[in-house]
């Protein structure tokens, strides 16, 4: 009788064990029980990916993104500011994420290739409008200003592509 109820209760611990990292973070969301964070590095545009599961780094890795790439390496140093900053925070379950200064600083950094073509119409390079960019992230401390400066420009080449024959 005894090794039978060690056998279930090592089994138990084993089940807590395993699902206690995809159960919890619904109800503590965003802890680093199981969550992946994204930040952005204000001075080159790139992307950095680190993920936790039991409070442990697992994995991370940093990748480009088309604002990096437009910058082609170089690197923008306007302000004595750190240059990796969270983005957003997500974990299994949590549609969502905090709001972050730079929450939607990832996102800018794509809208160079997912509206490229509305860019390419107002008529700016894209190395301008990422060193722009970068310059507005250093300078406020936050991606709202960067926020206005793109919406700007994309209203610009939607009214040329309109206008234009």
């Amino acid at each position: 009788m005894k090794k039978k109820n060690a056998k279930i209760i090592v089994a138990a611990v084993v089940a807590v064990a395993v699902m206690t990292p995809f159960v919890a973070p619904l109800f503590f969301p965003w802890t680093k029980l199981n969550s992946e964070d994204q930040e952005i590095n204000i001075k080159t545009g790139q992307a950095r990916y680190t993920r936790y599961v039991w409070f442990i780094q697992v994995s991370q890795r940093i990748e480009d993104t088309p604002l990096s790439e437009a910058m082609e390496g170089d690197v923008i140093d306007v302000a004595d500011i750190e240059p990796w900053h969270f983005a957003n925070t997500f974990s299994p379950g949590v549609p969502n994420s905090p709001h972050y200064l730079f929450h939607s600083a990832l996102y800018q950094a794509r809208q160079l290739k997912d509206y490229g073509e509305f860019f390419e119409a107002s008529g700016v390079p894209k190395r301008e409008i990422a060193t722009t960019v970068l310059t507005l992230w250093q300078q406020s401390g936050k991606s709202r200003s960067a926020d206005e400066y793109l919406w700007e420009l994309l209203d610009q080449g939607f009214d040329k592509l309109e206008q234009s024959p």
